[in-house]
C-alpha cells in the first residue's frame, strides 16, 4: 500500500531519503546542427538539378530523365558538401563565443530503491 512503512525495517530507515548536491563549472557553447545543414544542402541540390535539367536544351542522345539523374548525382554531392562547409564555418565562428556557468546536480534518492 502507498504511504505505509515496511514492517521489517524500522520507521526511521524506511522514510529517510538520501539527498546529495554537487556543483561544478561548465562551459556552454552553441553549435549548428550538422544534419540539418546537410539536408538543407541536399534539398538545394535537388532544386538545382531540376533547374539545370530544364535549362539545358533537349538532346537526342539522352532523355530528360537521364539528364535529371546525372544532374541530381552531381548537385546532391555538391549541395550536401556545401551545406556541411557552411555548418563548419558557422561552428568555428559561433563556437568561439562560450559562456561559463555554474551547474548544480541534485540527487534525491530513497535507500529502499
Amino acid at each position: 500500500m502507498v504511504g505505509m512503512a515496511d514492517p521489517q525495517k524500522p520507521a526511521s530507515q524506511a522514510s529517510t531519503p538520501q539527498n546529495s548536491t554537487t556543483s561544478e563549472t561548465v562551459t556552454i557553447r552553441r553549435s549548428p546542427r550538422f544534419l540539418r545543414f546537410f539536408i538543407l544542402g541536399l534539398i538545394v541540390g535537388v532544386i538545382a538539378a531540376l533547374i539545370l535539367t530544364v535549362a539545358f536544351p533537349a538532346d537526342g542522345e539522352y532523355t530528360v530523365l537521364q539528364v535529371f539523374g546525372f544532374m541530381l548525382l552531381i548537385t546532391l554531392v555538391l549541395g550536401g558538401a556545401l551545406g556541411l562547409v557552411v555548418a563548419i564555418i558557422l561552428d568555428r565562428t559561433i563556437g568561439k563565443r562560450t559562456i561559463t556557468a555554474e551547474a548544480t546536480h541534485e540527487t534525491v534518492g530513497n535507500p529502499e530503491a
